[in-house]
């Protein structure tokens, strides 16, 4: 079973850059921080993006456009279901990024 993420996940954008990760709930915690729930990774700043700018060829990430899958079906705080560690999403740089849990930030809470 994967892991939930928590306020501590370490999450980038495949190009080396970090996702600024925070929790929209705090209700339920995991590990000494809150777990994530859908809609928390949604638009979150990226810094650190190593795809260089050029000219409108290629474009660093700065944000998250999209996330897809990675939500529990069993598992709810605050009536959204909790994000796992397998979790994907998309981001704005040119070519686009995806997202890539590198640490859940808590390794005891597991889910479906």
């Amino acid at each position: 079973m994967p892991h939930v993420l928590n306020a501590n996940a370490s999450i980038g954008c495949g190009h080396g850059g970090t996702v600024g990760v925070g929790a929209g709930q705090g209700a339920l915690r995991a590990g000494g921080a809150p777990v994530l729930v859908a809609g928390d990774l949604d638009g979150r700043p990226i810094s650190g993006c190593a795809t260089p700018d050029s000219a409108g060829v290629t474009a660093k990430c700065w944000a998250v456009v999209s996330v897809l899958g990675g939500a529990s079906a069993t598992l709810f705080a605050g009536g959204r279901p909790v994000l796992l560690d397998t979790v994907r999403g998309v981001t704005n740089g040119v070519p686009p990024g995806v997202l890539v849990v590198l640490s859940p930030g808590q390794a005891t809470l597991r889910a479906h």
